[in-house]
């Protein structure tokens, strides 16, 4: 298949594709090394302009199928073959407020979630209504701290072990392909607060039945192709986060520790076909290194070897706070793998100079 892959950062589902034999035009706001390397042509584009150039490229390169990644998945195409959820569809799931309503009524563990603190008891979560990877999550410990402003939704905190699980849809059934750990904060990687990490498949710990309950709630979203459901393990029981209607950042760790392609899974549940649960023949992890400042890529970071994803182009300017890269890793089980990454991270870190510590003792 002749695939246009165009989205802020779509490194993983462009390699996922190529590597199940399709031609991938990969287009993104990074254009990454590792993102020349699986696609025919790749193309960068500024993020503010994104969605204004789709149609360009469309007529560039006559794709047979159009994948809409992360930061354009609620743009609206016609006339073309789109490989997503459907734009409104999307649109909702993602509204933090709408999906804790609808778990509710649906019978699942949920958050409470408002537009206001009001009634909650401190300490909350302030996050944006709308946003992905933790980012403009924050812990509020009293109303004197509330700093609120349009656009965000306030949550009854709950302490509990994040994980995910990665769910292919057909729009009536879902089969679950992987239970994952999820990293969240961790200050090794350069993270801190609820910023997402990465991830290690599988989830080594008791998944507490999540893995059919993330399949009963896509498949009651009527969702298509590759999805997440996010979960809190907590002492009562897990609780859903929220619910991801695309490819997730678990990609990669879910190809590696079962061998299925999702590409190829996703684009087969658009003809309604689901695969079979895979098993993990080994654990994997990767990890989102964060820049503790503002700096440049000033060489080729490939000679550390294939450990590393997501790799910056020399010259590349960083800002403090914004990803590097991703690291990865295979092993036997998860403390061997989250060592590993770790070991990684600090390598990187000598490498570049950035003032990562060496261990996090919260994980």
């Amino acid at each position: 298949m002749r695939l246009l892959a165009i989205g802020f950062n779509i490194r993983h589902i462009a390699c996922s594709a190529a590597r199940a034999g399709h031609q991938v035009f990969a287009v993104d706001c990074f254009r990454d090394l590792d993102l020349e390397s699986c696609a025919v042509e790749t193309a960068q584009i500024p993020r503010d302009r994104a969605e204004d150039l789709i149609s360009i490229y469309v007529d560039l390169v006559h794709p047979d199928a159009i994948v809409l990644g992360p930061g354009l998945e609620e743009t609206q195409l016609k006339g073309e073959r789109v490989l997503n959820n459907p734009p409104k569809k999307v649109s909702m799931v993602s509204d933090k407020l709408w999906m804790a309503r609808w778990l509710q009524r649906q019978g699942f563990p949920f958050i409470k979630t408002q537009l206001s603190a009001d009634g909650l008891q401190y300490p909350i979560l302030v996050k944006p209504r709308k946003g992905a990877g933790g980012s403009g999550c924050r812990l509020v410990k009293n109303a004197a701290e509330l700093n609120w402003a349009e656009g965000l939704v306030a949550q009854d905190f709950i302490a509990g072990k994040p994980a995910s699980v990665s769910v292919i849809g057909n729009g009536h059934e879902a089969r679950a392909v992987a239970v994952n750990e999820q990293l969240v904060g961790a200050k090794w990687a350069g993270a801190s607060d609820f910023r997402y990490v990465g991830n290690i498949t599988p989830l080594e710990c008791p998944s507490c039945g999540i893995a059919k309950m993330a399949e009963r709630i896509v498949a009651g979203l009527g969702l298509l192709g590759s999805n997440g459901v996010d979960f809190l393990l907590t002492e009562a029981g897990p609780v859903v986060v929220e619910v991801n209607p695309r490819f997730q950042g678990s990609l990669d760790t879910v190809e590696m520790a079962t061998g299925i392609n999702i590409f190829q899974s996703h684009l087969e549940a658009f003809a309604g076909i689901l695969p079979k649960a895979p098993r993990a023949c080994c654990t994997a992890g990767r990890a989102i290194i964060y820049a503790d400042r503002d700096f440049g890529i000033s060489k080729d970071l490939r000679d550390l070897g294939d450990w590393i994803a997501d790799i910056p182009r020399p010259r590349s300017q960083i800002t403090a706070g914004d990803p590097i890269l991703s690291i990865l890793a295979k092993g036997r089980n998860r403390y061997e793998v989250l060592d590993l990454l770790m070991q990684r991270a600090a390598k990187l870190g000598e490498r570049i100079n950035l003032g990562l510590p060496h261990q996090d003792t919260t994980l």
